[in-house]
């Protein structure tokens, strides 16, 4: 039997990243389990979005379509920024709009942030990944200081 593999996605491109640590946590946990966790960082390298490259997008942007429609499943750990989602994830994410790659898929969105933080992102995030057609679950894992 083919192992469950989860598609990782950090919402932040800081290199010290809590949400990117948390995914990394995420990760060697879940291999204990037999679970493969591949943490992408694809948004760091997709083009802004255009729609007049969606019939013939960069490669890059396939290959980040191509891995989210083979995960079983999604984890995402995005951080609060100016009220919202981070620009460079929300751009990740509108490139997957109109295609398969994340419709129907399980996508959990892991929240890191202190109590009073984070509720503006995740409201955000609802919006978009419901556009999407995901299927999120939103869990929350407060710390004391978080990006």
């Amino acid at each position: 039997m083919n192992p469950t593999n989860i598609l990782a996605i950090s919402g932040s491109l800081r290199q010290s990243s809590t949400n990117s640590a948390a995914l990394r946590a995420a990760a060697e946990a879940a291999a204990h389990q037999g679970i493969v966790v591949t943490i992408d960082a694809s948004i760091r390298t997709l083009p802004q979005f255009d729609p007049d490259l969606e019939n013939a997008p960069p490669a890059t942007v396939l290959r980040f379509r191509e891995a989210c429609e083979r995960a079983h499943g999604v984890l995402l750990a995005v951080p609060e920024y100016a009220f919202g989602i981070p620009g460079a994830f929300k751009n990740a994410l509108d490139w997957t709009v109109g295609t398969s790659a994340l419709y129907r898929k399980p996508v959990t969105v892991l929240s890191v942030a202190p109590p009073s933080r984070g509720t503006r992102v995740r409201e955000a995030l609802a919006h978009v990944l419901t556009a999407i057609g995901a299927d999120a679950i939103f869990r929350s894992v407060p710390v004391a200081d978080a990006d």
